[in-house]
């Protein structure tokens, strides 16, 4: 007979959604481990240390469906997010190499110029929210290294199509009920719209690659020329779908995270003079590699990734019944590593709440207690990437750009695209 750990009610769980004070960490102190929450789409039975993240993680991937499809899959029909099985791992075979390896450290030169240009944008004196400018320069490295549109008036359209389309999430477009168009008007028509716009711009710029492939090292000409083991290719409806996913997962997660890097070094000036002695040395115009192998830069960015994982509980949808912590599931049940809670562990993370970039230095920790990116069969295809592009960019700005932190209280949590991000956008002040 199928049985599920105790968890919260409904009610809990909405005060969670709207309050991030109230987090799945107090969940668990109060109902255990594991737990199960309630959800739209069914219970969803949520583990935090590392034994149940561990099952999850090494279990047979057959095992599971994409849980994220009952979400996405009207937005994103054939995105490696939602699918699952034999087509799953054909498309992450032929997404992979892009992200990795010499493809994706040619790069690193358009990662510091873009930082460069948006920090010289800044006016001494002058108040902004960080999270604009990292959300500014980690767009234009999308649209020159993932779509290759050159620098022009077509990038100033394709920016603005991509914000509409950013600017358009909200959790809502996830509810079945609010999926119709409803005569233009609501946010599903929005999101629709703006998924429309840049869905004719992707293909028209498919169509003109197809003939140029040659020398061209952005993510749309290396997916428009991969093939799988058959020498079939993705469609441009594949391709179209990866993308979009690209921005969500890449754009905004690593805009986010490096906002956060802002905030936790300027509200900690201890550790931001650390990593000054770390960085000062080193030339402006040093190689990419070289600032990507620096270890204190490295810890600063793994501790900001552990107090603000981009997602905060990582879940799929099992396929058939299975055996997790003494509970029978049956299928149909979403299982999920809670990361936000694993990560305040206290007894992996002593006084987990304290930003101490130094518990990565010279200690690693196991794909079970930390796990920013997931894990197992479906971990983040872009996490190389986004932490190539996190340390050349906090480098370059920290090497040109003095800040003083204008937030006097806590920070709190909203909903952004695709992950959890700071209210308010983290006030900051160029000095100098």
């Amino acid at each position: 007979m199928a049985t599920l750990p105790k968890g919260p009610g409904k009610l809990a769980l909405l005060r969670m959604m709207f309050d991030f004070s109230y987090s799945l960490a107090d969940m668990a102190k109060e109902y255990g481990d594991p737990l199960t929450l309630p959800t739209a789409f069914g219970p969803m039975v949520v583990t935090i240390g590392p034994e149940g993240n561990k099952a999850i993680f090494t279990a047979d991937p057959d095992l599971f469906t994409a849980s994220a499809a009952d979400s996405f899959g009207r937005l994103i029909r054939s995105s490696v997010l939602v699918t699952s099985g034999a087509e799953h791992r054909r498309q992450r075979k032929l997404l992979t190499p892009p992200f990795h390896g010499q493809r994706m450290r040619s790069y690193g030169n358009l990662m510091r110029a873009t930082a460069t240009e948006w920090a010289q944008r800044l006016a001494p004196g002058n108040r902004f929210a960080m999270i604009y400018t990292t959300q500014a320069i980690t767009l234009d490295v999308i649209i020159e290294a993932v779509f290759g549109v050159d620098p022009g008036e077509r990038v100033e359209q394709f920016r603005a199509d991509l914000l509409e389309l950013l600017g358009s999430f909200t959790p809502l477009i996830f509810l079945r009920p609010l999926q119709h168009e409803f005569g233009g008007i609501g946010p599903w028509a929005r999101f629709q719209k703006g998924f429309k716009r840049l869905a004719e711009h992707v293909y028209a710029l498919a169509a003109e690659r197809r003939a140029h492939l040659d020398g061209r090292e952005d993510i749309l000409s290396l997916l428009l020329s991969a093939k799988d083991d058959d020498g079939n290719g993705l469609s441009d409806q594949e391709i179209l779908d990866q993308l979009i996913t690209i921005v969500f997962a890449g754009h905004e997660t690593t805009a986010v995270m490096l906002a956060w890097a802002f905030y936790l070094l300027h509200k900690n000036p201890e550790t931001l003079t650390k990593l000054h002695a770390e960085i000062d040395p080193l030339s402006p115009d040093s190689d990419p590699e070289s600032i990507a192998k620096l270890p204190y830069l490295e810890a600063v960015i793994n501790e900001t990734l552990r107090i603000y994982p981009p997602v905060h509980v990582i879940h799929r949808k099992l396929a058939r019944p299975m055996t997790l912590m003494g509970f029978d599931l049956p299928a149909g049940t979403v299982v999920a590593a809670g990361a936000y809670a694993t990560h305040r562990i206290a007894s992996i993370y002593p006084e987990p709440e304290q930003f101490r970039p130094e518990r990565f230095i010279d200690k690693s920790y196991s794909p079970f207690e930390f796990l920013p990116w997931g894990g197992g069969a479906r971990r983040c295809l872009g996490a190389a990437f986004a932490m190539y592009e996190m340390k050349i960019v906090l480098f370059t700005i920290l090497k040109q750009c003095q800040f003083k932190l204008l937030e006097t209280e806590p920070v709190k949590l909203t909903h952004r695209a695709g992950t959890v991000g700071p209210k308010g956008g983290i006030r900051m002040m160029l000095e100098r």
